[in-house]
């Protein structure tokens, strides 16, 4: 199932312009009084009506002073267990769980609005994914993707990560200091005499192209997480690893994602002049689109228009960098200027159409980045309005729903289902305030087989099955070839589900887990029924 998220932030284009040409829209209504906005969903010409699942507008309070934007935490409030549907198969993708709880608790801590329920269930997640986090620390105290029983050595991003997030989470649960203080003590370890740190490990998510798999970046980001825990700008291991930053910023030859480390990394250290330089050079390849701001690796990949009513999300190494650019003008002492708010806002507005519907974003690391930089810009720009808002939605002349949006349930997500599509609706908002308006297009669609990276072969050994054992006992053959372009797949799933009546042989299991060490990130689960194997493929693998 595909979800379009419906993206619209400007006032000088309407909802009705942009969803008559089958784009995705999201729009934000503001009134003091009542204003109408008309918005006409219309039904891709690819899909029949029975594909059309539903739609469905969401309101949620927000700030009052700044134009558009609005709460814009409330769906990933609301969606805390299900930012990413992805696995829980390893540790970066339970980080990408556990770290987004930190950030929100700390949002509506800092801004009076965190509830008991709220802190309940996020302080939940956070011992559940603290516990879990722990099943991939190696005894040198580093982290990796599946653990050190998987033979694979520790992952100097995913320890920063680690690392980091533990330190922020001691504040809302128990923590043992040992973990953090082993994951810190081997960091220090892979530092150079240069102030950089060896990378060591494989990353999953090696559609960063190069992000932190370099030295520089991969340094700028374990500044960030030691800074962030925190530790002081004096400690030894921040002091050089800042040297090291200052010594690569004087290169031209820095990619985008690097420098946008880099601008936040020197933010946190309080060292505005650097800052300010990174911001420079960042701001003079920025893309501006519509009045909102965003950046770009130069080899972008081509954006596939496969359907007319499919909005283009930026790949997730777009929304990541963008990120930390936004919380690098963010981060500044006493406080961040108009222009960097205004700055700010403009990037915030390109951020929110990559969005899904849940609160989340497509992948595992710009998730986490993302919402940091959400929980920051909230906290910075939040402002308590005691009026409320009143927003009626309309289905041609007669009203569908009416929604009261006021201060005591700012976060909630209300939402109402769309009886008919295509049809004409409209929007009127009356009182003060501001409310954050949504509309997500659910439908089902064949993949085109030109699209797929995969090859699979599946077929019994012998293909023939007979014999007096053939109704008992037989061989499966499953091979899978990545034929995508990169050198290696990222993490690809194979689930064996067994025939009716039919379980896997515990020798044959045995012998397939013996196989893995080949795989260069690799994990097996075995039931009843089923096994479920995840596997990074550089090449054809037989199962």
């Amino acid at each position: 199932m595909r979800e379009a998220n419906l993206t619209n932030l400007q006032h000088h284009k309407t909802a009705s312009d942009l969803l008559e040409r089958n784009e995705d829209v999201q729009s934000l209504v503001e009134g003091e009084a009542t204003a109408p906005s008309v918005a006409r969903i219309v039904k891709p010409e690819m899909l029949n009506a029975s594909m059309c699942v539903y739609t469905v507008y969401c309101l949620s309070d927000g700030i009052e002073c700044l134009p558009y934007i609005c709460d814009i935490l409330g769906s990933a409030i609301q969606n805390l267990h299900q930012l990413l549907r992805m696995p829980y198969g390893c540790g970066e993708q339970n980080l990408a769980l556990f770290a987004p709880n930190i950030y929100i608790l700390n949002y509506l801590n800092n801004t009076g609005q965190l509830t008991e329920d709220i802190k309940s269930k996020a302080i939940g997640y956070l011992v559940s994914g603290y516990q879990r986090q722990l099943n991939y620390k190696h005894s040198d105290g580093s982290y990796s993707t599946f653990g050190e029983h998987r033979g694979e050595p520790g992952n100097a991003w995913l320890t920063a990560f680690t690392l980091k997030s533990m330190a922020q989470a001691k504040h809302h649960i128990f923590v043992d200091q040992n973990h953090i203080s082993d994951a810190q003590a081997w960091l220090a370890v892979r530092q150079k005499e240069n102030g950089c740190f060896r990378s060591s490990g494989t990353l999953l998510n090696n559609a960063l192209m190069g992000g932190v798999d370099d030295e520089i970046s991969l340094s700028a980001y374990t500044a960030i997480a030691l800074l962030e825990m925190p530790l002081p700008v004096t400690h030894s291991v921040v002091r050089n690893a800042l040297f090291c930053l200052e010594t690569a910023a004087e290169s031209k030859d820095i990619n985008v994602y690097t420098r946008a480390l880099m601008a936040y990394a020197f933010a946190l250290a309080g060292k505005e002049e650097k800052r300010d330089e990174m911001l420079h050079l960042l701001r003079a390849v920025a893309v501006e689109e519509d009045g909102s701001l965003h950046w770009q690796r130069p080899k972008k990949p081509e954006e596939k228009e496969d359907l007319p009513s499919y909005y283009h999300r930026a790949p997730s190494a777009e929304v990541e960098m963008t990120s930390y650019v936004l919380m690098a003008y963010l981060t500044k002492r006493p406080a961040p200027s108009e222009d960097d708010l205004k700055t700010a806002t403009q990037i915030v507005l390109w951020l929110i159409k990559q969005q899904n519907p849940t609160g989340g974003f497509s992948s595992t690391q710009d998730t986490v980045v993302a919402l940091q930089a959400f929980s920051l810009f909230g906290a910075l720009t939040f402002v308590k309005n005691n009026k409320g808002v009143q927003v009626t939605v309309n289905a041609g002349e007669n009203a569908l729903k009416q929604f009261q949006v006021e201060t005591d349930n700012r976060l909630l997500l209300q939402c109402q289902a769309m009886p008919n599509v295509p049809g004409d609706y409209s929007i009127e908002v009356a009182g003060e305030g501001c409310v954050f308006a949504q509309t997500t297009l659910k439908y089902n669609v064949q993949p085109h087989q030109k699209d797929v990276p995969f090859d699979l072969d599946v077929h019994t050994v012998p293909e023939t099955c007979t014999g007096p054992k053939a109704n008992k006992v037989f061989n499966l053959a499953i091979n899978v070839s990545y034929t995508g372009k990169r050198p290696v797949s990222n993490m690809a799933i194979v689930d064996v589900k067994m025939l009716s009546g039919y379980i896997p042989s515990k020798p044959s299991v045995r012998k397939l887990l013996s196989f893995s060490p080949s795989f260069p990130c690799g994990d097996m689960k075995e039931a009843s029924h089923r096994m479920v194997t995840h596997l990074g493929i550089p090449w054809a693998t037989s199962l």
